[in-house]
């Protein structure tokens, strides 16, 4: 049975944003589900399938420590490998098609887009959830072009799937991002690079709850 997703806070892990923090990588990822992070995603680039499997079980346990799902990045091996819950795929990664085959029915598989018919297409290939941005300037992927908040909402409008909002979203674009009706926002150095990490998700949490209640 797939398993309901929250996405609300939805954290992507990377080990560049804590080592120039001079944190430890594992502490700083639990501090996050401690605070109330809803989902992570594995996502470590440059390291080997086997080093990112290793990386990838000890934030397993750490997240079935908090019961969050766990996704990862652009490897279906990896996700086998280590009992993830589904992956997200780029546009370029490896095919969604492929990933349900290796997964199965109850793996949970997003899909990255950055314009109206890369997410139809996503839909119609049986995506469960899409990542669609960047919608602000992000030190993360500095080749990112922004799509800015209009264009997102027109998508969100158009698709009956999940939309997370990922690129540049912080504290202050968060609220921004989920008045478009957007189901969550995805995040890398606003939360493992923050100053305080606890704080941080803490205030978007309230933020969210707020939102749900309408004040």
């Amino acid at each position: 049975m797939k398993r309901t997703i929250d996405y609300s806070l939805y954290l992507v892990t990377d080990r560049r944003v804590t080592d120039q923090k001079g944190r430890d990588f594992y502490e700083a990822v639990e501090e996050a589900l401690r605070a109330g992070i809803t989902l992570v995603q594995l996502r470590e680039k440059d390291v080997t399938t086997e080093e990112r499997i290793a990386i990838g079980r000890k934030i397993k346990v750490l997240c079935d420590r908090y019961d969050v799902p766990l996704l990862v990045d652009d490897d279906i091996a990896c996700a086998k490998a280590i009992g993830a819950a589904g992956v997200h795929l780029g546009q370029s990664d490896e095919s969604l098609a492929r990933g349900r085959q290796e997964l199965g029915d109850d793996a949970i598989i997003g899909i990255s887009a950055h314009n109206l018919e890369e997410a139809q297409a996503a839909l119609r290939g049986g995506a469960d959830y899409l990542g669609v941005g960047a919608l602000y300037p992000t030190a993360t992927k500095k080749d990112a072009s922004c799509l800015g908040l209009g264009p997102f909402r027109e998508i969100i409008a158009a698709i009956s799937l999940p939309i997370v909002g990922i690129g540049g979203i912080g504290e202050k674009e968060f609220p921004e991002v989920m008045k478009c009706g957007a189901a969550g926002c995805a995040m890398i150095s606003s939360i493992l690079g923050a100053e305080d990490i606890t704080a941080t998700v803490m205030v978007m949490k309230m933020a969210y709850e707020a939102l749900r209640k309408g004040e």
